[in-house]
């Protein structure tokens, strides 16, 4: 079976200079033979753990897996449907791949299973030295654009706006309003935009930060972006270009022939896919 897959780019970075590594936190829970005591309830209704680690070739692999005890889906026969054949738990898992030499990690990423966010809340709820902040990596090229010109006009949509998470103090205004409109007449979907109209000039520097604000939030789960467009005005006299940066973080997408239900060879595939696409991205 081909299955799509998407690999995000993050730097990792401890919070507390005394705390645990990745490493250590990675081998601490390894550590725990039983795999029922490493789960940890990060969000109400998601229960995660650590399913699989290794060192390979002076890297972290590993996958972590989203168990799930309700909502199972149906056991399809030729006459109608019945309730899945297991008295146990069911669950869903995401490889990760980390090069420690330069704090990369390369996740697969499908927030609906284990978003990168997610993954490092379970890290430290299992133990709490483990704290650590990922940043997405971002492609360079539209940045660089966004970043040098003035921003004639921005327009952010957000899905599920009471869903945000956290975000720095030059948008916590804005993300506060897609709350409010969200709450106040019940959309499931908020776009907001902003620009200069008829008049000359460019909007503050801020909406810069805003954006790149929104987009790092986005790209760790914490926020399901549907558009994140900027309209710029170069220092030249070129004109107005508008740009696209909701697919600016670093990633990678393919298809993968998968096996139907062989959850190891499954991993080894998406594991060595990693490793590979790791390689690649080396020098970004």
């Amino acid at each position: 079976m081909t299955s799509k897959i998407t690999i995000r780019f993050y730097s990792v970075e401890k919070m507390n200079p005394n705390g645990l590594s990745l490493k250590q936190a990675l081998e601490q829970i390894d550590g725990v033979a039983d795999h029922s005591e490493r789960q940890q309830q990060v969000t109400a209704g998601s229960i995660v753990r650590l399913e699989r680690y290794a060192e390979d070739a002076g890297e972290l692999a590993g996958e972590f897996t989203r168990v799930r005890n309700e909502n199972f889906p149906f056991e399809v026969k030729d006459d109608g449907v019945d309730p899945l054949a297991t008295g146990g738990l069911i669950g869903d898992g995401v490889a990760f791949r980390y090069r420690p030499s330069d704090h990369t990690l390369a996740m697969q990423y499908d927030a609906r299973i284990v978003s990168p966010g997610r993954a490092m809340d379970y890290l430290m709820l299992f133990d709490r030295r483990g704290t650590f902040q990922i940043t997405p990596k971002m492609d360079v090229e539209n940045w660089h654009k966004f970043q040098a010109g003035g921003i004639r006009k921005i327009r952010i949509g957000i899905a599920s706006p009471d869903h945000l998470g956290e975000i720095e103090q030059q948008g916590a205004s804005v993300v506060q309003s897609f709350r409010e409109l969200g709450a106040a007449y019940e959309a499931p979907v908020i776009t907001i935009e902003m620009g200069m109209g008829n008049k000359r000039g460019a909007l503050a520097d801020s909406a810069k930060g805003l954006a790149r604000a929104i987009s790092a939030m986005a790209g760790i789960g914490g926020a399901d972006l549907r558009s994140l467009k900027a309209t710029i005005k170069p220092d030249d006299d070129s004109p107005a270009e508008e740009i696209n940066l909701i697919d600016e973080v670093l990633s990678d997408k393919s298809e993968i022939a998968l096996p139907r239900n062989d959850p190891d060879q499954n991993y080894e595939l998406r594991r060595d896919w990693l490793k590979e696409r790791l390689r690649q991205h080396g020098n970004n």
